[in-house]
């Protein structure tokens, strides 16, 4: 084999480097959607930390292993709490509805760790690249003639890992297959390995210090098992001394050529469900795949890979006027503290359609906290599903950047915790259909966790989670998936009905209610229980729409569901304006103890609603963010971008894209976010939502579409003056290119992506309407002339 024979991937943007990884957090990251795995990097070695998106500790019967609430206690509890809110005793409140607590959600773990050390080296230029195009990470090493270079991807046709080493001269390997969880078993053959292994019972997250951090038994929880194989074929030998029987590496020598495949399998049977897949039959399913897979010839199982994913990841293109190559990132991010370099604004786009392909596709699981990745055995929040902003946010690109596949494990999440949550609603509230809290898991924890009130005692996580999903409606869903999600919609809309209250005014009020995770002062302290707070009320009211509009599609207006939101609609009061001019967080005047808090929730209304839509209230909401303040979290400053596009702020964007690309420090504390050197996104710690967050942001820069009106380049900085971008998506369908140079728009071209997507359609850019009319298979392109816009041609 001769060097040029080392084939590289196809062009595009990525990320590469020049220097060894430094840790996990400098590592780059593969997926599938089912199986993950974090590429670590130096000249000599590659280390693979793998995840199998189903390996989450305990089991169904996790949530209530302590004893469920019983229906007389939680009454009892909620009629005692309502009475002291009215007394103005909110913290007395809070400690009545503690009783309502169901302990925490489970934790989402890390699997293995592959090891591959190659002896002898060449240690000289080095290079390790994650391609985003082709989703391939490759190394790259030379010196005096030799050259080495690992190539790896994780396949979603044919489920497994694939990593070819090969090398211009023989070399040795050490191929070291290890596991953090509980091995219960290793099988070793001359080209292969398997290991069975059991996963804890029970793992409580680090705010509970009282707990154990791991259990790995538990009467009554059975815990999920799993396995990992791995198989391989080359062109070198066994290594003399290697023991292929034993627990140490695997050695081989006189190695020009090596192709693993890896794959991993639980005995989950699916999300919320009770009954498992035995040890065997998880064993069977991985060893089918790995062995099908390893018949096939390398490059075949690369186009099927690459032919999987590209079609995802071109549909759409961000150019910012600058080369898709980033040759040396770590300079880059170090010089744009404190500017906006236009390069990096493309890659961060393109690093989160990247990993929302990566780490959410149909039959795998929904995005966690950390999407597909994690190293920690005690993982921070558990690495699981938080409703109260963190699951959503995941989501907001998924229609905009056309993956409306990536939405499917989502869908079925929720369908999870209807089935659940159906029984917490009764238990705990009395109430029809289904709920859900601030915290999900694999298992449908449907329960109010331990913990403080601005968190627990927060019943809205489903009806946000439908939410969300509607989007998927509102861009142009089929009837299949439409039929499914009526089901949910119509439960959370039996839940809000039931949950609500006449305040004795005639208005339908939520009581208890929080404002997640914020707290306002009183006089016997921080308190968070309050009646009707802004981010309630919207979330019911734009659940009733839904509803609605669903219904008409669907042709079931005649529900009885229908006629009791239409009743219930009129009487939730909209977004309220304090005397100091910003929109009302709790449904009364409370001050806040913490005025810069990280949730702004209550503007959800103005994103990701369905805007605000008044001009009085716009100026309310600008007024509340100036007095949040720009700084936060790396989630809470993608949202914080996301409100002020939508408010057409360009000059506040700016500000804040210049607070996403800091440096954070691994470790890092308090609440600055910033970027790892791997570019993933900084809570601090890591917390992927505000990569998968990003691109939605610079979408609502570059394209609006939420009132109605197709509103071009509204929220455009100043330092993104030259670009062009295709693909993006507009409701109800309509896909939507761009271009533009020196800050002004060039031309804007129209295409229907669905049959809802074709008629007449508003077009509106710096002040000017355009109305188009929208032909199935034709595309509309509009002008800007310096004055007006004009429909250029239709073709």
């Amino acid at each position: 084999m001769t060097t040029a024979a080392l084939r590289a991937p196809g062009e595009g943007r990525s990320l590469g480097y020049s220097r060894p990884s430094e840790g996990w957090l400098d590592g780059l990251p593969l997926g599938n959607g089912r199986l993950g795995a974090m590429v670590m990097a130096g000249p000599e070695a590659v280390h693979l930390s793998l995840n199998d998106g189903t390996a989450w500790s305990g089991s169904p019967d996790s949530e209530h292993r302590r004893g469920a609430v019983t229906p007389e206690v939680a009454a009892a509890a909620l009629a005692a709490a309502r009475a002291l809110l009215s007394d103005g005793r909110p913290l007395d409140a809070e400690r009545e509805l503690r009783a309502l607590q169901s302990r925490y959600s489970q934790a989402y773990l890390p699997f293995a760790d592959l090891t591959l050390t190659v002896a002898g080296a060449p240690v000289g230029e080095f290079s390790r690249t994650l391609h985003l195009g082709d989703a391939i990470h490759t190394v790259a090493s030379t010196a005096d003639g030799q050259e080495l270079r690992h190539d790896t991807f994780v396949s979603a046709p044919d489920g497994v890992l694939v990593h070819r080493i090969r090398s211009t001269t023989p070399v040795r390997l050490s191929l070291g297959l290890r596991t953090r969880l509980r091995e219960t078993s290793r099988s070793v053959r001359p080209a292969g390995v398997a290991i069975e292994l059991d996963l804890p019972a029970d793992v409580a997250p680090g705010h509970e210090p009282d707990e154990p951090a791991l259990t790995w038994e538990i009467p009554g929880i059975r815990p999920l098992s799993g396995v990992v194989v791995a198989g391989w074929r080359s062109d070198g030998r066994p290594a003399p001394g290697d023991d292929a029987t034993g627990d140490g590496p695997f050695g081989l020598e006189g190695v020009t050529e090596l192709v693993l495949v890896l794959a991993t399998e639980t005995t989950f049977a699916g999300l919320g469900m009770p009954g498992q897949s035995t040890r065997a039959d998880a064993r069977r399913r991985a060893g089918e795949r790995a062995t099908a897979a390893l018949a096939r010839p390398f490059d075949e199982l690369l186009e099927r890979h690459v032919d999987a994913h590209r079609p995802l990841f071109d549909r759409v293109r961000l150019s910012l006027g600058t080369s898709t190559a980033i040759t040396d990132p770590d300079r880059r991010l170090d010089e744009a503290d404190g500017r906006i370099d236009p390069g990096l604004v493309a890659l961060l786009f393109d690093y989160g359609r990247y990993l929302l392909i990566s780490s959410s596709r149909p039959g795998g699981l929904p995005a966690t906290l950390q999407g597909l990745w994690n190293a920690d055995l005690r993982p921070p929040w558990s690495s699981n599903y938080t409703l109260n902003i963190n699951t959503g946010m995941n989501y907001w690109a998924a229609e905009t950047l056309g993956l409306p596949e990536c939405h499917e494990p989502l869908l079925d999440l929720v369908e999870a915790l209807a089935r659940a949550g159906a029984d917490t609603a009764r238990r705990l509230y009395d109430c029809d259909g289904w709920v859900a809290h601030h915290n999900t898991d694999a298992w449908a924890f449907s329960s109010p966790t331990a913990g403080d009130a601005s968190w627990s005692q927060w019943p809205m996580g489903g009806i946000w989670l439908v939410l969300q999903l509607d989007e998927h409606r509102r861009f142009g869903a089929d009837e299949e998936w439409l039929t499914r999600f009526w089901e949910v919609t119509v439960g959370a809309a039996a839940f809000a009905l039931d949950w609500l209250v006449d305040d004795g005014s005639g208005a339908l009020v939520t009581r208890p209610s929080t404002s997640p995770e914020n707290r306002f002062a009183t006089l016997d302290g921080p308190a968070s229980l309050a009646t009707a707070s802004a981010l309630d009320r919207a979330l019911v009211a734009d659940l009733f729409s839904t509803v609605e509009e669903l219904a008409q599609r669907l042709d079931r207006l005649d529900s009885p569901i229908v006629a009791r939101v239409r009743a219930a609609r009129d009487r939730i009061a909209g977004p309220r304006i304090t005397p100091t001019g910003e929109i009302e967080e709790w449904g009364a005047q409370l001050d806040e103890t913490e005025p810069s808090h990280r949730h702004v929730s209550h503007l959800y209304p103005l994103y990701p609603g369905r805007g605000m839509q008044a001009p009085e209230l716009e100026a309310a909401a600008s007024r509340s963010l100036d007095r949040r303040g720009d700084d936060s979290t790396g989630w809470s400053l993608v949202w914080k971008l996301c409100l002020r596009a939508r408010l057409w702020q360009h000059e506040k964007v700016s500000d804040l894209l210049r607070l996403v690309f800091r440096t954070s420090a691994e470790g890092g504390t308090g609440h600055a976010g910033g970027l790892y050197r791997n570019f993933l996104a900084a809570h601090p710690p890591f917390q992927i939502d505000g990569n998968l967050g990003f691109p939605a942001a610079v979408v609502e820069m570059l394209l609006q579409s939420h009132s109605g009106a197709i509103a071009l380049l509204p929220a455009l900085p100043a330092e993104l003056p030259d670009g062009a971008v295709t693909g993006l998506r507009a409701r109800p369908g309509l896909l939507v290119d761009l271009d533009w140079s020196a800050g002004v728009l060039t031309t804007a071209t129209l295409t229907a992506g669905s049959t809802d997507a074709c008629g007449e359609r508003i077009v509106t850019y710096r002040g000017c309407d355009l109305v188009v009319a929208v032909v199935p298979g034709k595309r509309t392109t509009i002008a800007w002339d310096g004055v007006d816009l004009r429909s250029a041609s239709a073709m």
